[in-house]
């Protein structure tokens, strides 16, 4: 029955009506018409409150003359002059609220209603006003804005573009009530507007602005004297601005985040870049190309990514995630209302003239005093200096000092083409934390802390790991060139940054297989290219696992199951996300990515953002990301699910997963480990197929398991620890007396190589002889 009511109530209702109807009583036949209209039965409440606003009417024509209350009946008996009171000024009905409310006629209202503006707008600035005409489009926020102005009496006019209704989820930010839910936003702001000033002009766009309408919202009736923009849609925004450019239109937008304005002055500067040069290379012919995802990062270098407050990029994470869009608040929405009025006025009243950005910051006006800042740029502080030249030759001094060893002389050709080889090797994050010394027919291999350095690296895994792949890397390139290597690992105990010392001899025979392995060495890269998951054949696998069987004691274990990768999948994502959310983890992730191909040449080290296969909304998402203080909000609310999205993506296109393990978390076997695994890479890469190394897995659960968790909150540990349960599922890495150690988790797929791969620091900045 409820509902049937409410059917009858909304269907008696015209949605649309938000103008309100006038009745004057000056004529006979005005007072039919008001007579009639009353015996329809239309009018639920009046509201006679004319005699209260003759008192103010006198008073504010009066302001030196103290009238006391029982004088007022004289004056506005005289004011009246002899007209019936009942039959002064102008009854309005308002019909979709069904009030009727005797009022002061246009120009007595308008004089009684601005009163107290008065000194702050004169009078014959508050005449100029009412001649100015303001278009709004957008009234999620435009609604604060329009309102002010028509409460300040800002303009006559007012054109408002909104093709959205009301909805539940509006009401933390517009002024209206629940009653007003699935009406056109427009007409909501109509009706408060007209309710406020029935005197005011409203003219409204119910489809929103766009092509079609563009030029009546802007000139029809007389051009537009200043142009609002506070919408969402990229489009508008820019074409609405080429608009009022070409019409000469000042343009405001208020942002709602941090009190952030922008004034454009078309009418004084009418070829000023638009949003002040932030949306270079789009114009209204372009935009409609664009795909949503390739309009953010023009979305976030408009708003100012690096500008914007600490809570809106922490909510702007979540969007998708926790939340269905960002945040606004009726706060800071009510407070550009007030910060728009203000401006439009002063352009108006030609009182300001200048374009720009400027923020009312409320947190930093009125917050507590913030400790002075030191001048430390990074959380974390290398503890190691770089290797230089002369640590080289000491050790290497030493290393002559108590052994004899010695080699087989290589040509300069042939040692060439193994340092490529051995500089080639992939690393941890592309840190290449290694220098080579061909010394008296030995080539040494040095371990450069300084390069890789990481909290990540958990006691030194990854660099060991990317050292023992430079070291197959110089195995195989030897081999091909018929030269067999003799590796001494660690040959100085007491100086663990010697890693290696290698003595060559003549190959007495050459392995056929890793002769063809050496030809794909520099065609290996790593492949974070996504494409559809396609099965291999477990044939690869096999041979596979016959590749790497030489290395003593490491294992390989491989899932190619649908259910079993998507599980990995979370896991894996799980990790990167707890990576992400630890400030040590977060500064290590940025310090490894390189944003364009200048920086990475700059460099020639870290992770160029051009070879991993993600869009540019992911990229924009990164960029904003880097800020660790919302990163650190949503590390306090326990969210951040955005960081485990492109890992998810990865692993959906995974043919297959495989793990290497090792029984003992010792240095030298992780040497052993790097080398089986660059094996085998290269033997995927030959095979044509794709790898990605997928890490945080290993570097967390062994900080868990062989760290005991160190550097590592509790509540993490537990998260981690869950999640190697749920790894261990898939792989059993510890059944019966076996207590084998995940060290690398490697995501095998059939996409297409790239064209772009990471960068290698210069030969003679990694090798040199002595």
């Amino acid at each position: 029955m409820l509902k049937n009511n409410a059917q009858l109530y909304s269907s008696s209702q015209d949605k649309l009506a938000f103008e309100p109807i006038f009745f004057r009583l000056d004529t006979s036949e005005g007072k039919q018409v008001f007579g009639n209209f009353l015996t329809e039965g239309k009018v639920s409440v009046i509201h006679d409150e004319i005699e209260g606003q003759l008192r103010e009417l006198i008073k504010s024509q009066n302001p030196s003359l103290k009238i006391k209350p029982d004088e007022y009946e004289a004056h506005i008996t005289k004011h009246l002059n002899g007209l019936p009171i009942d039959d002064y000024g102008v009854w309005v009905y308002y019909p979709w609220s069904r009030n009727l409310v005797h009022l002061l006629d246009e120009d007595e209202f308008v004089e009684v209603r601005t009163n107290r503006n008065q000194y702050k707008i004169t009078r014959e600035e508050q005449a100029l006003l009412k001649q100015k005409k303001i278009g709004i489009v957008g009234l999620s926020v435009g609604q604060s804005i329009a309102l002010t102005i028509a409460m300040e009496r800002t303009c006559g006019e007012i054109r408002l573009a909104d093709f959205d209704i009301a909805e539940l989820s509006n009401l933390n930010r517009l002024r209206t009530g629940l009653h007003n839910m699935g009406i056109n936003k427009t007409i909501i702001a109509a009706r408060e507007i007209l309710e406020i000033d029935p005197y005011l002009k409203v003219k409204l766009f119910h489809d929103g602005l766009n092509k079609q309408n563009m030029d009546e919202f802007f000139t029809d009736g007389g051009k537009l004297d200043l142009f609002i923009e506070v919408c969402d849609g990229l489009d508008i925004k820019i074409e609405s601005r080429y608009k009022a450019r070409e019409l000469q239109i000042p343009v405001v937008m208020d942002t709602n985040d941090r009190g952030m304005l922008d004034v454009e002055r078309f009418d004084l500067e009418p070829n000023r870049p638009i949003l002040h040069g932030l949306a270079d290379g789009l114009d209204p012919t372009n935009i409609k190309d664009l795909t949503n995802e390739e309009k953010i990062p023009f979305i976030l270098k408009m708003v100012g990514a690096d500008t914007i407050s600490t809570r809106l990029k922490a909510s702007m994470m979540e969007v998708e995630q926790s939340i269905n869009t960002w945040p606004q608040l009726a706060s800071s929405v009510v407070l550009g209302g007030a910060l728009t009025t203000d401006v439009c006025r002063r352009i108006l009243l030609d009182q300001y003239h200048e374009s720009g950005r400027y923020y009312v910051d409320l947190d930093v006006l009125v917050g507590d005093e913030q400790p002075e800042q030191n001048n430390k740029n990074s959380l974390s502080v290398n503890p190691y200096s770089p290797l230089q030249q002369s640590n080289l030759h000491k050790f290497i001094d030493q290393y002559f000092a108590h052994s004899k060893a010695s080699g087989l002389a290589v040509g300069d050709q042939q040692l060439d083409k193994i340092i490529d080889a051995v500089l080639s090797a992939p690393s941890a994050g592309n840190n290449q934390p290694w220098k080579w010394v061909y010394s008296k027919n030995v080539l040494f291999l040095f371990h450069d802390k300084y390069r890789s350095w990481s909290w990540g690296d958990y006691y030194e895994m990854g660099s060991h790991m990317g050292l023992g792949g430079a070291l197959e890397n110089l195995h195989l390139q030897a081999e091909a060139l018929g030269l067999a290597d003799d590796i001494e690992l660690f040959p100085m105990p007491d100086e663990p940054r010697l890693i290696a010392a290698v003595h060559f001899k003549k190959a007495t025979k050459i392995n056929d297989e890793n002769a063809e392995l050496a030809n794909h060495l520099f065609t290996r890269r790593t492949n974070r290219k996504l494409g559809p998951r396609e099965k291999i054949s477990t044939s690869f696998f096999t041979q596979l696992k016959q590749t790497i069987s030489e290395f003593d004691k490491i294992g390989i274990y491989y899932t190619d199951n649908d259910e079993e990768l998507d599980e990995l999948g979370e896991i894996i994502a799980e990790c990167d996300k707890v990576r992400l959310l630890n400030e040590l983890g977060h500064e290590e992730f940025y310090h490894e990515i390189r944003w364009n191909k200048e920086q990475a040449e700059q460099t020639r080290d870290g992770v160029e953002v051009a070879a991993v296969d993600i869009t540019m909304g992911d990229i924009a998402g990164l960029s904003v990301a880097k800020d660790w203080k919302p990163i650190e909000l949503l590390a306090e609310w326990k969210k951040g699910g955005a960081f485990k999205k492109m890992s998810l993506k990865s692993v959906k296109s995974a043919s297959a997963i495989i793990i290497f393990t090792i029984p003992d978390f010792t240095h030298p076997m992780l040497i052993n480990a790097g080398k089986a695994v660059q094996k085998a890479w290269i033997f995927a890469n030959k095979e044509g197929i794709s790898v990605h190394p997928m890490l945080s897995p290993a570097f967390f659960f062994n900080r868990l398991t062989h760290g005991n968790g160190i550097d590592i909150p509790v509540d993490v540990v537990s998260n981690l620890e869950k999640l190697r349960e749920r790894f261990l599922n898939i792989f059993p890495l510890e059944e019966g007396s076996k207590k084998n150690k995940e060290v690398f988790v490697m995501k095998v797929s059939k996409a297409a190589l790239m064209n772009s791969k990471s960068l290698r620091k210069n030969k003679n900045e990694m090798f040199f002889k002595y």
